[in-house]
Order: C-alpha cells, then structure tokens, then sequence
C-alpha cells in the first residue's frame, strides 16, 4: 500500500530535516495519485505507528493528525482520523520523496502549493486577502532560507542550506496553474526571497519592503545574506576573509543589520566585528534590534534614515497607514505558525 503524506505532515518532516541530502535518495514518479478508500486499519497495516514511532525520534509529534494526498476524483472520505487532501492536477518529476516504507511526501515545493490551496481554512481567521499572502511569504522565506522554526526557545534552527529557492516554486508553481491557490502563490513569489536566516530577519525585510498597501514601506528589496570579500588591505585587522550582511544595497554602499538574542545566539562579537569591517570597507551600516521591531516609533524613525540612504522619501503616515501598519506588524511578531 502507497501512503502519501499531505502537507501538514510534509512541512514537520522538512522543519525537521537538515536538507533534503537528509531524505531516501529514493524518488518516485507516479503517473497518478493513489486512488482507493484510505481507512486508518489500512494505514496500521502499512506500518503507522511504527513510521510515527521513527518520526517522534526526529521532533515530529505523535499526534499530529494522518494527514494523506490521494487522486482528486477518488471516493476517500475524510474522517476524524484521516484528513484528505485531493490533487487533480499535474504531477511534476521528484514531487515526493521516500520516507520510509510505502511512505511518501510531499516536496517542499508540493507542499507550498498545498498550503496556499488551503490557507484559508489553516489560518481559521477572519482576514483580509494580503494576510494570507503575507504568511505564504513567511513561509515561503522559511524553504528558502536557512532556518526553520521550532518547538524550541530559541523558535528556531539554522540549517546548513536551504530546502529549496524561489526559482524552484516559480518552476513548480508554472507547471499547476490551474490548481486551487496557485494564484495566491503567484501573488506571494515575487515578495519571497532566497538565504534568510533567521525569523526575524524576515520579519524585517517584510516591514521595510512588502507593498505599501499591506503596511509596509515598500523600499527597494536588497540583496540578503551575500557573500562580500574582505579587501587585502584590511586582512591584518582580521581573520575573516568574507562577510555576510544581513540586507545589501551595494549600489548605494548600504548595509542593514538585525542584531537580536533570539535570533543570534553567540554571535555577538562576531556581529560587532563584521559591522566594523564593512564600515571599513566604506559602507554605511544601520542596525536594528529587536525592541525596534515591537516599537513602531523608534522602527519607523530608523526607517527613514534607510529611505533617506536610499533616496527615498517616505510619505507622512496617515491614520489610515498606520492601522495597516500595526496590522502588519502585529501579524508578523505573533510568530504563529499557520501550519
């Protein structure tokens, strides 16, 4: 028996997995999707419990819900124990991946489209439609980035690369347009952006460049996390070779960073050492931390020293913008995870 695992289950396991080297090599394409009635005394026998028992060891919860993908015109009720999720679409190579004995999940870029398919009846609230783009946007950063949030303090863990990129939604997202949410994916792609590596570095990007009609101020989008060289002239003063800002606008010699406990962790000299450095290198460097982010009055006043590097002039904020903005800001540092 085939079990193909839906969404829900799909973005634990990959909230779990380092990357995707960390999955069974082994990919499947089918033709179609499993198409009989799925019962749970099915799933028991195709080895549930001991593939949850596997699951648990990697942070996956027990009690999450099964949670399968089946062919769209196949007569497999939903149930209180099994939730259904149909696919009447296109199948795109490697859309699963080998997890375990006769069971499979989703991509992460399968997944995405999964969720925007859904997201009304995930968030369970009352929302205007940019909402639900902003969190596909979050969430989309978050399979891209380097990161992935957790049941934790801290909220979340660094990866050693990213679970996929943009350019690959985009890929997937053009072979399924007709699919439900694939028009709130294409609403969302343009805003995600590749190599994020922490929560609240999103969060930040979101505040400074989502479009001013969600609540945000819509500057130019930078370059995030690249790699700069360190010139030669500087190397006696240092032992790094290379920097990483968190936001670069290079054409402008203009680095944003966001220095916060919760997101850099035993990165603090590290942090001071490489603001120092690219001030060395002739950039100016603006810093954010987190209080910034809760305090609408000291983010917007930084806010504008970047619009003002920028040759941006932001607009006097109208009571109007700011009730989006809190909106915004409110939705964004709630660090609700949706699924």
């Amino acid at each position: 028996m085939t079990v193909v695992l839906g969404y829900v289950w799909g973005i634990w396991w990959w909230r779990c997995a380092d990357s995707r080297i960390d999955v069974d090599p082994l990919r499947v394409l089918f033709s179609k999707l499993p198409t009989s009635q799925v019962k749970i005394a099915e799933l028991r026998k195709a080895g549930l419990d001991k593939f949850r028992e596997s699951c648990e060891m990697r942070g996956i919860p027990r009690t999450l819900p099964v949670d399968i993908v089946v062919c769209g015109d196949s007569p497999c009720p939903r149930t209180r124990e099994v939730q259904v999720h149909r696919w009447n679409g296109f199948l795109p190579q490697w859309f699963l991946c080998g997890v375990g004995e006769d069971y499979f999940v989703c991509a992460p870029e399968f997944c995405f489209i999964m969720v925007a398919g859904n997201i009304r009846s995930i968030m369970r609230e009352h929302v205007r439609k940019w909402q639900y783009v902003v969190a596909l946007v979050e969430l989309g950063c978050e399979l891209c980035g380097m990161y992935s949030l957790q049941n934790t303090r801290r909220g979340f863990k660094d990866r050693t690369r990213p679970l996929t990129s943009s350019t690959n939604l985009y890929a997937f997202a053009g072979r399924v347009t007709h699919e439900r949410g694939t028009s709130m994916v294409f609403a969302a792609l343009p805003w995600v952006v590749d190599g994020m590596r922490s929560p609240m570095e999103t969060v930040l990007y979101l505040m400074l460049c989502a479009p001013r009609k969600w609540g945000s101020l819509a500057l130019p989008r930078p370059l995030c996390n690249v790699l700069l060289d360190v010139p030669e002239h500087l190397w006696d003063k240092t032992t790094l070779r290379h920097i990483r800002p968190d936001f670069l606008w290079p054409e402008l010699c203009l680095i944003v960073e966001y220095n916060g406990e919760d997101s850099h962790e035993g990165r603090g000299p590290y942090d001071q050492e490489k603001q120092e450095l690219a001030q060395d290198m002739g950039y100016k460097v603006i810093t954010f931390r987190k209080q910034d982010l809760y305090d609408l009055g000291r983010f917007n006043a930084k806010a504008r020293s970047v619009a003002r590097y920028l040759g941006r002039r932001l607009p006097a904020a109208s009571p109007d913008f700011t009730a989006l903005q809190q909106t915004l800001q409110q939705m964004l540092l709630k660090h609700q995870r949706w699924v």
